[in-house]
């Protein structure tokens, strides 16, 4: 299983509880981060976009150990956040060849990432960048999509539900919590960040994560 995160934090929200699922079934699992998260916080008083990119990077790592996903396992490509749907075309030519490093390394037989049209510029960008890369290095892994901000707009959840293969329930009743704890190590982002009173997402928005199944939808 290699999953693909445009952000710090996506890949425990779009599948947290299967990355536990499998952790705990013995099968290994890969995360590939595309950007640095640091432009979460624009404007804040208090840290800068540096600092929020560590932040996330270390909170990444503890969400990782905590679903059982090494260290070792993890690859950090750290490109600029809010860049993915602007880049230039060495940029994009360069994080597509990295991609694909990844993938001939990897060898999955399962990608996983955000799917095209949720709600996200980025996340749309991210879809191109490893559609192409897939391509590009001649991977036959299995793809599924995940929905994030879609939740937001269930609208945007009615084409994939018309144009994919399948449509994919992922059960892990029983130990949801440990999906729950692992989104709540990013507290940065769940929880406001001083002298802010808010948090960059909020309760109700954390909330279409804290059940104890996830969708996908193969393509």
């Amino acid at each position: 299983m290699l999953v693909f995160a445009p952000h710090p934090d996506d890949e425990v929200m779009g599948c947290g509880g299967l990355i536990a699922r499998k952790r705990l079934e013995g099968f290994p699992v890969h995360v590939a981060y595309l950007t640095d998260g640091s432009e979460s916080h624009p404007g804040h008083p208090m840290i800068t976009s540096e600092a929020v990119a560590e932040m996330r990077e270390n909170e990444a790592r503890r969400a990782m150990r905590l679903l059982g996903v090494e260290s070792t396992a993890l690859t950090f490509l750290r490109a600029r956040d809010g860049t993915l749907a602007h880049l230039d075309a060495a940029a994009t030519i360069e994080l597509t060849e990295k991609i694909a490093g990844i993938l001939r390394e990897v060898r999955p037989d399962e990608v996983f990432l955000p799917f095209h049209h949720d709600g996200s510029s980025e996340h749309d960008a991210a879809f191109r960048l490893v559609a192409n890369a897939l391509a590009q290095a001649k991977t036959k892994a299995r793809i599924l999509a995940f929905p994030i901000w879609s939740w937001w707009n269930p609208l945007l959840l009615i084409r994939p539900f018309f144009t994919s293969r399948k449509v994919w329930r992922s059960d892990f009743l029983g130990y949801e919590h440990i999906k729950k704890q692992a989104l709540a190590i990013y507290a940065s982002q769940v929880e406001p960040v001083s002298p802010w009173i808010h948090p960059v997402l909020s309760r109700e928005f954390v909330s279409f994560f804290s059940s104890s199944e996830e969708f996908f939808f193969e393509l």
